[in-house]
């Protein structure tokens, strides 16, 4: 079996346990890629706003602030989903053909629109059926 010295741990290990292209072992660039996103809590979510929608952490703030703290559909409040935490309790909604920005929706009401396609036709015809056959009012 093959090996190769960690230049990080010094330790001497598999060559599997190494990415061909980096002289580190797997576990020290883990290790080093987990204390980088502890001490940068809002880097990455910083970097995805800016690549996936063209938008700064400010404008994203101030897309909140418009729609009140709250999802711009079903209007459940979002402010404890201001601060990045990891996880997606709410999405930027936009148009996927132009890119445009159009709101911040809770994961509920972006996969609604995902379901339907995007589709006012769809939608319409989603409420037309509610309100003939019944609709579920749940409890506040």
């Amino acid at each position: 079996m093959e090996t190769k010295t960690c230049h990080k741990c010094g330790e001497e290990k598999p060559t599997d346990n190494f990415y061909s292209y980096k002289r580190a072992c797997k576990s020290c660039l883990r290790e080093e890629q987990r204390l980088f996103r502890a001490s940068r809590p809002d880097y990455h979510h910083a970097h995805n706003l800016k690549q996936r929608y063209g938008i700064s952490p400010d404008e994203y703030q101030t897309i909140i602030a418009n729609q009140n703290y709250a999802c711009a559909i079903c209007e459940v409040e979002i402010s404890d989903a201001i601060e990045y935490t990891g996880r997606r309790p709410v999405v930027v909604d936009h148009n996927h053909e132009t890119g445009e920005v159009r709101g911040v929706l809770c994961s509920k009401c972006n996969l609604v629109l995902g379901h339907a396609r995007e589709s006012t036709d769809i939608l319409y015809r989603a409420i037309v059926y509610l309100s003939e056959r019944g609709a579920y009012t749940p409890k506040k």
